[in-house]
């Protein structure tokens, strides 16, 4: 992470903290924040705890650039904005089961950041990197135990539950002026989070606030986001696909080059050939009659083999299907959306495939049907039957579907009566 100064931003008003004193202070707008460290062109935005969403979940356990492309297809289930206003990033923890490693995922409306980027670049700055201002009570936390780190923000009282090093739930209190209203919001954000018994741990500036069995800490989450080493980075949709394209680009850039330099070597290797080429030309000459003989016998021997080839071509279609009829069970098992599942599947030599199911609803028995029609080994997919059924209490679809299989020809074809029929 670079060294910038960070400053924790949100629409009502700024925290700053100081490179040189490592003091907090509050501004009401970005240019007073940005003149309070001396008007820096680049600076580290940490975005305040209401703008940013924060929620542990499981994934399979890949790189963690293969995790971000999985979750692209998650984030509607995950947070109440269409996908393509989200703009989110995630970390990997040491959890790991059956089930998946667990990430923490951060995200944010992409106006938000639209807004903040504005206000900034109105005010002489440039966003280096753009973090939720929560990651700074990672290091205050117990690394090991649960923990609720409690700090003073521009946007109230902040309360970060971290699981062994990482933040997995934020919350912003309002106006809390007793030890009794703080206690209900640590029993809040424990609930929230599922901890037991976590360790509390609270800015010394909220001492009066607090239960005597609250550990005191001198440092604020501001200043350790300031030397804080993270690859999280908040960005816009528009801005990682800009990325990847500049990315594959220079990628292609490089193959070009390669590609030339490549060319570049063998025309100079050709050229120290052409003595050696006239040589090789008289060998040749001596053999080009020989090869003629040999391309004879070779024609002729070519006329044969594509004879068998269509003998073994006609033994091979009424032997074995263009394709296993195993295949055609695992196509229809793929093609499943979640919510629908297959009672019975038909498929023989010659025939039809027919496949039969339940599923929740018609959407997902559309679902089905597009699938089994996106596969290239299927043609002619029909509904035969849809009939609405209930099972107990909840309403399922009832299905038929049919499909011809592609290659699946008939052992013989039948035979023509050809008698003449008479009265």
């Amino acid at each position: 992470m670079s060294q910038h100064p960070v400053i924790e931003w949100s629409p009502e008003s700024c925290l700053v903290c100081d490179p040189a004193t490592h003091a907090i202070s509050s501004h009401v707008s970005p240019t007073d924040a940005l003149a309070a460290i001396g008007n820096p062109k680049h600076i580290t935005l940490a975005l305040g705890r209401r703008q940013v969403f924060v929620k542990a979940i499981r994934l399979p356990d890949v790189p963690i650039a293969e995790a971000r492309n999985l979750l692209r297809f998650r984030l509607e289930d995950l947070f109440p904005l269409p996908a393509n206003e989200i703009a989110y990033d995630l970390v990997a923890t040491e959890d790991i089961n059956t089930d998946g490693r667990e990430y923490v995922i951060f995200a944010t409306k992409s106006e938000t950041i639209k807004q903040a980027r504005a206000l900034f670049n109105h005010a002489g700055t440039k966003l280096d990197r753009i973090i939720p201002t929560c990651l700074g009570s990672e290091k205050l936390g117990e690394s090991a135990l649960s923990s609720i780190v409690i700090s003073p923000s521009s946007e109230g009282i902040a309360l970060d539950a971290v699981d062994r090093g990482h933040v997995v739930y934020s919350r912003i209190a309002g106006n809390v002026t007793t030890k009794a209203e703080i206690e209900g919001e640590i029993a809040r954000v424990s609930a929230a989070s599922g901890f037991s018994n976590p360790t509390l741990v609270a800015h010394s500036s909220l001492k009066e606030l607090v239960s005597p069995n609250v550990r005191l800490a001198d440092e604020h989450p501001l200043n350790i986001l300031s030397t804080l080493h993270t690859d999280v980075n908040l960005r816009l949709p528009e801005d990682l696909a800009l990325a990847t394209s500049t990315k594959l680009n220079s990628r292609k850039r490089l193959a070009m080059y390669m590609g030339i330099c490549c060319a570049l070597a063998l025309g100079i290797a050709w050229l120290g050939r052409d003595e050696e080429n006239t040589k090789v030309k008289k060998v040749q000459e001596q053999y080009a009659r020989r090869v003629n003989e040999v391309k004879k016998q070779s024609g002729e021997k070519s006329t044969e083999i594509t004879k068998l080839k269509g003998h073994e071509s006609m033994v091979t279609d009424g032997i074995e299907p263009k394709q296993d009829l195993s295949d055609v069970v695992i196509i229809a098992s793929n093609a499943c959306p979640d919510g629908l599942w297959l009672t019975g599947l038909n498929v023989e030599r010659g025939k039809d495939l027919s496949v039969r199911g339940t599923a929740l609803s018609n959407a997902q028995l559309g679902a089905f049907v597009d699938g089994l029609n996106a596969s290239a080994r299927l043609r002619d997919v029909k509904l035969a039957f849809s009939n609405i059924n209930t099972i107990g209490e909840t309403p399922v679809v009832q299905f038929s579907v049919t499909a011809h299989v592609i290659g699946n020809i008939p052992l013989a074809e039948p035979r023509k009566d050809k008698r003449a029929r008479t009265r």
